[in-house]
């Protein structure tokens, strides 16, 4: 039989399956507090099975206890400024940037691909920093296309 090929997603929390956010509770506790697997799933209200049955397939979109680099595809109006303003929200959370490839504009369009480096100071701001920059005048799209 051939193996099968894993693949990977970024799904907003809130539309998981009860059962999976209650493994993510259970994680964030033992995390959080210290405390045993036991006296987490005892204290979110879950079943040990459903726990053991998920936990593996699951884990925290940025893994505070290591550096992450993301690669991120940016889609920038070809206009004075605004890779700048990007690099400057950037910057401002302390994310290192480790490079940058822009393309020569068409249509009036930039594309960019960064690869990010992120530690556990500057990863519990990455997502409002993503969200910053999605939201900057100039930009059109902003998308995470790999992270190791």
């Amino acid at each position: 039989m051939g193996e099968t090929k894993k693949e990977f997603y970024i799904v907003d929390k809130r539309i998981l399956p009860k059962s999976i956010q209650m493994v993510i509770a259970v994680n964030d506790l033992i995390q959080q507090e210290k405390i045993s697997k036991y006296e987490a799933i005892k204290k979110v209200g879950m079943s040990r099975s459903t726990y053991y049955k998920y936990k593996d397939y699951i884990k925290p979109f940025f893994e505070k206890s290591k550096d992450s680099v993301f690669n991120v595809y940016l889609l920038l109006k070809d206009e004075p400024g605004v890779l700048s303003k990007v690099l400057d929200l950037i910057a401002s959370t302390g994310v290192n940037v480790l490079t940058i490839i822009q393309n020569i504009p068409i249509d009036g369009l930039a594309r960019a691909t960064l690869s990010l480096q992120v530690n556990k100071n500057t990863g519990k701001n990455f997502e409002e920093m993503l969200n910053n920059i999605r939201n900057t005048n100039g930009v059109k799209d902003i998308r995470i296309i790999g992270n190791s």
